[in-house]
């Protein structure tokens, strides 16, 4: 005597696809940056930059009386040269800026202060170097 296959139950199988969900938006949900982290409050956050091989990023946020300090700042390890630099906040280019790398400073800071808009802000730079070499950080203090 055969036995029949058992098939899955729909609710089964619906459950595994819920959980397999929860556990991807809580991984992606880690990898952000989060404010309150380091004791200051929750006013202030930092996020890694994702650049191309050859340099590093990150992006410091701070809620001040007067706005948002963002610090960007670029090591780059490969080469030398000038990079462009946009800071976009709520989808609106606030600033542009130029700096140079050389031999003895591989690295520099960016900063610049913006307006504390209402409820959550978010902040994105973008840096173009030398030979097509580019960096983006992102980075949302939470209102």
């Amino acid at each position: 005597m055969r036995l029949p296959q058992r098939r899955p139950h729909t609710a089964e199988v619906t459950r595994l696809a819920l959980l397999a969900l929860l556990v991807l938006a809580l991984s992606a949900g880690a990898a952000q940056a989060r404010g309150g982290d380091h004791g200051g409050g929750g006013d202030d956050v930092r996020a890694a930059g994702k650049c191309g091989p050859g340099a590093v990023a990150s992006l410091r946020l701070h809620a001040r009386d007067r706005g948002i300090e963002a610090r960007f700042r670029l090591r780059q390890t490969r080469g030398r040269g000038a990079w462009r630099i946009t800071v976009v906040h709520e989808r609106r280019v606030t600033a542009r800026a130029t700096r140079r790398t050389t031999r003895r400073g591989d690295s520099f800071e960016l900063r610049r202060v913006v307006r504390n808009l209402d409820g959550s802000d978010t902040l994105v730079v973008h840096a173009w170097g030398p030979h097509g070499l580019g960096c983006r950080a992102t980075a949302t203090l939470r209102g």
